[in-house]
């Protein structure tokens, strides 16, 4: 169902983020991001993250 393929997607998004979080703290300076680069990465999955929500509310009303 949109709502189980919702929740995969949101799980699998969640894991990314985790990896890009502990990659910053495990990495060397020359393999790390910048902190704007990483918050600008945050700002914009939460943003993708807002869209998908907004589509999947529109799909269970029409």
């Amino acid at each position: 169902s949109a709502e189980d393929q919702r929740e995969e997607y949101k799980k699998k998004h969640e894991a990314n983020v985790m990896k890009i979080n502990v990659s910053q703290h495990t990495s060397n300076n020359n393999e790390k991001l910048s902190s704007t680069f990483v918050q600008l990465i945050n700002e914009r999955c939460n943003q993708i993250g807002e869209r998908i929500q907004s589509i999947y509310k529109f799909k269970l009303e029409n």
